[in-house]
């Protein structure tokens, strides 16, 4: 497997995982209000499941909404899952951050 990088396509609400030229997983959002950042859906390839390649799309995300000084929420489960259990992301957690 090809070395996968993340690429921002902020006017399609998207992070796309790259790996060989091809799109390897992608994560939807949007942003609810003008500081909140939504994660509405993690998608990654089959073949790429388990092997922390969510968690990079959603840590490109969060480290997006950090730097541009949103707060996060998810309505996907699998970002709220990584959200919740990763210390690092407390700063940026919008309370209460489980959207519905």
């Amino acid at each position: 497997m090809p070395e996968l990088t993340v690429a921002h396509h902020p006017t399609q609400g998207k992070f796309e995982l790259v790996g060989g030229g091809k799109s390897q997983g992608y994560l939807d959002y949007s942003l609810s209000d003008k500081d909140t950042l939504c994660i509405d859906y993690v998608e990654v390839a089959p073949a790429l499941r388990g092997k922390q390649m969510g968690n990079k799309l959603v840590d490109a995300a969060v480290e997006w909404a950090r730097a541009n000084k949103h707060s996060v929420i998810a309505r996907c489960s699998f970002a709220r899952a990584v959200l919740k259990r990763t210390p690092k992301y407390g700063d940026v957690l919008k309370s209460p951050q489980i959207a519905r």
